[in-house]
């Protein structure tokens, strides 16, 4: 037998070769070299309430495909808008800050809005990191020139690469000499809102066609995601719908039990699944994280035009579980595991969450309210956020939040319409003795234990001393910016 004899050296690089060879195989895998960052889609419904899901408990709507991301991913039981309207809260969510920290005058100013510009967006963000960036339905996040064409500000402006959609909301303006009635509300046509649609700065259609939005913004989200497959995306698709007034495309006329109001629930959920079936097709679900969400709870004072709360108390404008809380749904296959999350979250929270999945940095210079949830959403792991602040319609502090008692300084109850805009911000109330809940049992926020815990009162209140100053530190920054 003949023994091959090999000198020190020779083994030595055969060793290295073979642990190189393993190394190749492993795709660099011990050495830790970073997963590909995962695209991004954000679907932001408009005054959607938290009742209005069929995972949710809603007894006629279907939501097959938002129902399949809430069991596939992660559910936020209890997850909130930043505002109980729509522009404050779309500013909190692409901001991860409360628009009272940039107006520099103590005041929540927010209409009307542009993000000023030294504020930094999602969308600026993750467009610094390479990623190409979409924007797709309502914007709200600034006004219309008085032309009705010209936007004051634009997706375009905040770091979107690509834009379809309405500059805001769908009711507004409304044409000159139609009254705000219940009625007029509820048959109304397009033509009753000389509001355009937009395609990157271009007024391609004045007024928009309503009936057909939830599905045209659809198509154009399905086209993008297939355009941008095979590079990091974040396409944030915010439907015009449910916010009054609502429509639906003919095939969905009759599609619901729950009437029009869940014929167009229906189609948003449909727009959901046409989304997730497009990453399949793509190739790329593994590697795309969805959320979910409501911009805040639905408008009660339109009635059957408008949407559930569940068990939460009242709706939009209003301070209360049911004007703040939303649904908050993450899914992203392989990573999120499926689970049921009771602890708080807050749209402004999204920032900071993607930064870190996506390894973004974010400006050192300035407070956010925002919090990570990425240990939450990968390893379930403790989520930090244990307060929030709930600032009303009129800008002011109404209520706030530590661990899962909430103190309750002002609010009002929702009104009917003609009411509601013959009483401004309808029956408002300031407590003179702060209302407390304890929203482990009591999310209808019936039971006031202030009396019975006078500590959490205070301990409550403590931190609203704290965020208070926070937010002087940031009104100086701000004015000594300008």
């Amino acid at each position: 037998m003949v023994h091959r004899i090999l000198n020190p050296i020779d083994s030595m690089m055969r060793k290295a070769f073979s642990v190189g060879l393993l190394l190749l195989v492993a795709g660099n895998s011990v050495f830790g070299a970073p997963e590909p960052r995962p695209n991004i889609i954000i679907v932001l419904a408009d005054d959607l309430g938290y009742g209005d899901l069929s995972i949710q408990g809603h007894p006629l709507i279907r939501t097959p495909n938002i129902d399949r991301l809430a069991r596939e991913g992660q559910r936020w039981t209890s997850f909130y808008a930043s505002s109980p309207l729509c522009g404050p809260s779309r500013v909190g969510l692409m901001t991860g800050r409360l628009p009272i920290r940039m107006s520099g005058t103590g005041k929540n100013d927010w209409l009307p809005f542009p993000i000023p510009d030294r504020e930094v967006t999602i969308g600026e963000m993750l467009k610094t990191e390479g990623y190409a960036t979409g924007y797709i339905g309502k914007w709200g996040l600034g006004g219309i020139s008085e032309s009705l064409v010209e936007p004051l500000a634009h997706p375009s402006d905040q770091g979107f690469d690509h834009f379809f959609g309405l500059v805001g909301s769908n009711d507004a303006p409304m044409r000159e000499g139609l009254k705000r009635t219940y009625e007029n509300i509820k048959n109304s046509v397009s033509a009753d809102f000389p509001i355009s649609l937009f395609r990157e700065r271009h007024a391609v259609e004045t007024p928009a066609y309503q009936p057909t939005l939830t599905k045209r913004y659809t198509e154009d989200a399905v086209q993008w995601i297939r355009m941008h497959k095979e590079h990091p995306f974040f396409l944030f698709v915010a439907h015009s719908m449910p916010h009054v007034p609502i429509f639906r495309s003919p095939a969905f006329v009759g599609h619901s039990k729950a009437g029009l109001y869940g014929d167009v629930i229906e189609e948003l959920d449909w727009s959901v699944g046409q989304l997730v079936r497009t990453l399949y097709e793509t190739g790329i679900s593994g590697n795309t994280l969805i959320f979910f969400t409501s911009d805040n709870g639905p408008w009660l004072t339109y009635y059957d035009l408008a949407g559930s709360p569940g068990s939460m108390r009242d709706g939009k404008m209003t301070a209360w579980e049911g004007g703040f809380r939303v649904p908050g749904i993450f899914w992203w296959p392989g990573k999120v595991k499926p689970a049921v999350i009771t602890d708080m979250g807050v749209n402004v929270d999204l920032i900071k969450t993607f930064a870190s999945l996506t390894g973004a940095s974010l400006p050192a210079d300035r407070t956010y309210d925002a919090e990570d949830l990425s240990q939450t959403l990968l390893k379930e792991a403790p989520n930090p956020r244990k307060e929030w602040f709930f600032y009303g319609p009129t800008g002011d502090l109404w209520a706030a939040r530590v661990g899962h008692y909430k103190l309750v300084l002002e609010s009002q109850n929702s009104l009917g319409l003609e009411e509601q805009f013959e009483r401004g911000y309808g029956d408002h109330q300031r407590y003179t003795r702060p209302l407390l809940f304890d929203l482990s049992t009591d999310t209808s926020e019936r039971l006031n234990v202030a009396s019975r815990y006078p500590e959490i009162v205070a301990e409550i209140q403590a931190a609203i001393e704290r965020h208070k100053q926070s937010l002087i530190v940031d009104q100086r920054r701000v004015v000594s910016a300008r």
